[in-house]
């Protein structure tokens, strides 16, 4: 077990540092520790919290298809910096770009979407990073 709390908690500071690069949404303080904290308190929350959080909204989650279940990522980022003083999610804003005649406009995320979009972004990584690892060791 310890071996995959350490797993995960270096998985969550590679995919913070990454979502963080990607957005620049992230405030860190420019602290490596602060980073290990915010993927030791998200790495307690998937372990932990989060197969508690699915059980108890199972009901509500197949309702809604399964989507429920970013909205409980987007928590435990919540609770992260709830919970500690040095970081911060700020709004993401996207700027517009065109390419072969497709425009993706301007867009800006403001509170709950900067959450929403950030956790989507450092779940995509972790999970990239993780099938890595699962075919390293194979």
């Amino acid at each position: 077990m310890i071996k995959k709390i350490l797993k995960y908690v270096l998985l969550f500071s590679f995919s913070l540092a990454t979502a963080n690069q990607i957005w620049h949404n992230l405030n860190f303080q420019k602290n490596i520790e602060t980073i290990i904290y915010v993927a030791l308190i998200l790495t307690i929350f998937e372990l932990f919290l989060k197969p508690i959080l699915k059980i108890l909204l199972l009901p509500i989650n197949l309702l809604t298809l399964g989507s429920l279940r970013f909205i409980i990522n987007t928590l435990g980022l919540y609770l992260a910096e709830f919970l500690l003083i040095d970081f911060k999610v700020y709004n993401i804003h996207f700027e517009a770009f065109s390419w072969q005649g497709f425009t993706i406009p301007a867009q800006n995320f403001n509170s709950f979407w900067a959450y929403f979009v950030s956790s989507l972004t450092i779940g995509i990584i972790f999970y990239i990073f993780n099938i890595i690892l699962k075919k390293k060791s194979s």
